[in-house]
């Protein structure tokens, strides 16, 4: 009796616990002040969200202290990496509100699932308690069971001889059957379906972590493309030509990979003292690339910036030096 109530003590007391700490580590995270966001970060990111999920994956064995300590981390670093490779596909932004709601929901789910009756674990075929190897252990309703059972056992029939009866004549012995190889499609025993088992348990944590490494992969892979094609703006200039008479010389400017979204463009021209000298709007054209050449004083260091729609600060921008 002591034993099934400190079991039961047990299988509510950690779910709660759990759960209270994975509250109170959320809320330190989002709102609280000082070192307790690094807190409750730790404790969201390596510990709560494992020992929720060793709690369900472990229900059936011992654990031992060293088999905890490593498991607790080990789940929690698959729980963030899991959701967040959830939270990338679905569009989500991966900030600490995400991060945080993601591994408390893990864990808080877990605890629930934990805490559920033994009947919940049970399948159709376990409805009855197994007997125990000694009677006066079992539950009462076993216990008479196996007297039952005991009392509906065939009676096996003994022969007697009595003095001056002829010797019994010995039965001949059948030769025992050939031992038929199974077939493909033989029925398999208990012990083959057990082996079965037992690799396919052992494969399934490593199926898991590839099926993840794949995924995260393939998002990196496909991340790190969108980042590849990316359209970058320049401003560039020839070298200027020869002075003339008047003390200007030409300049051809350039800009490439101008976006329509981001147009109309604006090209400002300044002297050293900031007087604007030239402004000009920038059609943005099929390819993106817009070229003119302009007239600048040469005795003067001019600086040409290309302005967005609605930008104050150049976007881009180059210096002319003067001629010496």
């Amino acid at each position: 009796m002591n034993a099934v109530v400190g079991r039961v003590v047990t299988r509510i007391t950690m779910p709660v616990l759990i759960a209270a700490l994975t509250v109170a580590a959320t809320a330190a995270v989002l709102a609280g002040p000082g070192p307790l966001p690094l807190a409750g970060g730790l404790l969201l990111g390596f510990v709560l969200p494992g020992l929720a999920l060793t709690e369900i994956l472990f229900r059936h064995r011992t654990l031992s202290a060293v088999e905890r300590t490593v498991l607790a981390p080990a789940l929690s670093l698959a729980v963030l990496v899991v959701s967040g490779l959830l939270l990338y596909v679905a569009g989500a932004r991966l900030d600490r509100l995400s991060w945080t709601l993601a591994a408390a929901g893990v864990t808080l789910l877990a605890v629930t699932v934990t805490a559920a009756p033994p009947r919940f674990w049970r399948g159709p075929d376990d409805d009855e308690p197994d007997l125990a190897e000694d009677p006066a252990e079992a539950p009462v309703g076993a216990a008479a069971r196996i007297a039952v059972g005991a009392q509906d056992a065939p009676t096996e029939l003994i022969p007697v001889i009595r003095d001056g009866d002829p010797p019994p004549v010995p039965k001949k012995k059948r030769p025992a059957p050939r031992p038929v190889p199974p077939g493909p499609f033989a029925p398999r025993s208990p012990e083959q379906r057990l082996e079965i088992r037992l690799v396919l348990r052992q494969l399934l944590p490593m199926v898991l972590v590839l099926a993840v490494l794949a995924g995260a992969g393939y998002l990196s892979y496909v991340s790190s493309h969108e980042s590849y094609d990316v359209t970058v703006t320049s401003l560039s200039a020839a070298p200027p030509g020869p002075v003339t008479a008047a003390g200007v010389h030409s300049v051809e400017v350039t800009a490439g990979g101008l976006v329509e979204d981001e147009g109309p463009y604006t090209l400002r021209v300044t002297d050293s003292v900031g007087t604007q000298l030239v402004e000009r709007v920038v059609e943005v054209d099929g390819d993106g690339v817009w070229s003119a050449v302009l007239s600048l004083p040469a005795d003067e260091r001019i600086q040409v910036g290309l302005f967005r729609a609605g930008d104050v600060v150049a976007y881009r921008s180059l210096v002319v030096a003067p001629v010496q």
